[in-house]
């Protein structure tokens, strides 16, 4: 199981031609799936840009065509914690 770190997110969707919002996302239900589809399933973000709501800011993240993972799992899964030692010495 993946452990999430963060409260009900609040992502905006984004056509990739027109930047234009074409949905929200709440983030990954808590085994890290995505809520809206079947696990393999093709994402309902997929070819769409992420961005937070509410951050015009911050740069957005392109979800590739065919992803199947949530990318917010992705992040997670591969994030390292700060106090985590990179080089043993």
């Amino acid at each position: 199981m993946i452990a999430t770190a963060h409260a009900a997110l609040d992502l905006r969707m984004l056509d990739p031609e027109t930047g234009q919002e074409v949905a929200r996302c709440v983030g990954p239900r808590p085994d890290g799936a995505c809520p809206r589809v079947d696990i393999g399933d093709v994402l309902p973000c997929a070819g769409c840009s992420l961005l937070p709501a509410g951050a015009a800011a911050a740069m957005s993240y392109a979800v590739p065509a065919q992803m199947t993972l949530c990318p917010v799992t992705l992040a997670l899964a591969m994030a390292v914690s700060p106090e985590t030692p990179l080089i043993d010495g």
